[in-house]
């Protein structure tokens, strides 16, 4: 991660070169410039996490400097630190202006320096914001509130915590903080009914919201932050009255929550606190979610990063995963998006389970990932490709295997033979990565040692028996085999054996 960019802004060549040098020793990334237009462009052009600003400048003041910044969309919301040697005269120019976080006198030491730039940017973005917005700022930066969980990300994945809070019926706000974002979702009875953010900007959704909820974008200026204040509960009334066809609301506040999660989901590292009771956002309040983690996961992808090629995606294979607390959660999720759920059996491509869910190839690719980022599935390698012998004199059993297996199934190259003399020709003319084979008498035992012999050292063998006693398993035990299937076969076993036999680090890779 890159360090914090301070942009210093003085027409002293002295002040710029000590700034520069000892914010630059502390850690800093450091520009300057020695004028206010210089100034501004370059806040316009680099975006720096906090400006330096002199209050006497040629020809303006540091004051006109701030009006400027404030007319800008790209810099209004840039923390500004105000330097100067007029003290108290100066800044009573700037009590005004809600950009202005804080004050150093000049001159100043290097230690003065450092310690009112480390705590501008501290708190620089929460005082902009809660000064543009009317948000109340904690009296503590970082003030404990009551947390009844707090934790690491990178110990706890938010998707878990948010699966625990959720399954035990817990109601409050969970607060996961990644550097300097803040995104706090509200729970309640379940499952999620709000997810906001006090300190991202909305024209870093704007591109990401659909065209058809574009005339609704501007909304977000609202619904994106946590404003309790009168103002916002009388819009929430005014909305309520006018608003004909409230879906398209509903719509825009779940797209907000959708992108703001996927963006939970996939950050880096962070720390997350849970608080009980919290109040949740008016809009929400009127409009509250009601909606799974696993539904935002899906259309999160589907606005911030949706399948490209389809053509790459459709032989990836997804399984289920088990879901964490015994209950699957399908609120949100479309009929077509929980067929495709149900489809993800770790054998069949994505392209086969996007025909029988009825969706394009991209949209079944993006509910993969979405329930991926959910822990609902896990991506696997298919064994396609892979050569299975099948030595077996039931020719139910054997259509079975190659139903299951085969290029109708697994997409695997199976071979069946029904005689002992037609299986040791093939080992002698081909290369099998795994023999199935009936060992159903005793005197079977004899022919799987010929047919290791004829084996390489990487082929895998599984046999198939009507276990009646423990005597019976017990004599297959003895033989060293890598798995056995029970008679009648069942298919489920059948995949899963393969699957594992197949994927196993000492295999032969597949695929």
């Amino acid at each position: 991660m890159d360090s914090p960019q301070i942009l210093v802004i003085d027409d002293s060549p002295t002040i710029l070169k000590m700034v520069e040098c000892h914010l630059s020793q502390a850690g800093y990334r450091v520009a300057t410039a020695s004028n206010a237009d210089a100034g501004v462009d370059a806040a316009e052009a680099i975006r720096p996490d906090l400006i330096l600003l002199d209050h006497q400048l040629p020809g303006t003041t540091g004051d006109e400097v701030c009006r400027r910044l404030l007319a800008g969309e790209s810099t209004r919301h840039i923390p500004v630190v105000i330097s100067s040697a007029m003290r108290n005269r100066a800044f009573a120019n700037y009590t005004e202006l809600p950009n202005v976080v804080d004050q150093i006198p000049k001159p100043f030491t290097p230690d003065l320096l450092r310690t009112g730039v480390a705590n501008a940017l501290q708190v620089g973005a929460m005082v902009v914001r809660a000064q543009n917005t009317g948000c109340a700022m904690p009296e503590v930066v970082d003030e404990v509130k009551d947390s009844l969980l707090e934790g690491q990300t990178s110990a706890f994945p938010i998707r878990s915590v948010i699966d625990f809070l959720n399954n035990n019926a817990c109601s409050g706000r969970l607060t996961l903080e990644l550097e300097k974002d803040r995104i706090r979702f509200t729970l309640s009875g379940g499952r999620i009914q709000a997810v906001c953010s006090p300190t991202i900007s909305p024209d870093r959704l704007f591109d990401l919201v659909p065209p058809e909820l574009a005339e609704l974008a501007p909304l977000l200026a609202a619904t994106l932050g946590e404003r309790l204040d009168p103002s916002m509960s009388g819009l929430v009334r005014m909305l309520e009255r006018s608003l004909t066809d409230p879906r398209r609301l509903r719509a825009l506040l779940r797209c907000q929550s959708a992108i703001l999660s996927h963006w939970a989901l996939t950050a880096g590292p962070g720390k997350f606190s849970f608080e009980a009771d919290a109040a949740v956002p008016p809009m929400f309040q009127a409009f509250p979610l009601q909606m799974s983690l696993p539904a935002l996961a899906v259309e999160g992808v589907r606005r911030c990063d949706p399948a490209g090629d389809a053509d790459a995606s459709a032989p990836a294979v997804f399984a289920r995963q088990a879901p964490r607390g015994g209950n699957l959660d399908r609120t949100g999720l479309s009929p077509a998006e929980m067929k495709a759920y149900a489809l993800f059996d770790g054998s069949m491509p994505l392209a086969e389970v996007a025909a029988q869910a009825g969706l394009p190839v991209g949209a079944a690719a993006d509910v993969a990932r979405g329930l991926e980022l959910a822990g609902l599935v896990e991506r696997r390698a298919a064994p396609s490709g892979a050569s299975i012998l099948v030595l077996d004199d039931d020719p139910e059993a054997s259509r079975a295997i190659q139903s299951a297996l085969g290029p109708g199934g697994r997409g695997c190259q199976v071979k069946a033979v029904r005689d002992r003399v037609g299986a040791q020709l093939l080992l002698r003319r081909q290369r099998f990565d795994l023999v199935i084979v009936a060992l159903d008498r005793p005197d079977h035992e004899a022919f799987v040692r010929t047919c290791r012999e004829l084996s390489p050292e990487s082929c895998r063998f599984v046999g198939i028996a009507g276990l009646t006693d423990e005597e019976e398993l017990n004599r297959l035990d003895a033989m060293g085999l890598d798995g056995i299937l029970h008679r009648p076969i069942s298919e489920p076993d059948l995949v899963a054996t393969v699957d594992h036999l197949l994927r196993a680090p000492e295999a032969v890779a597949c695929g």
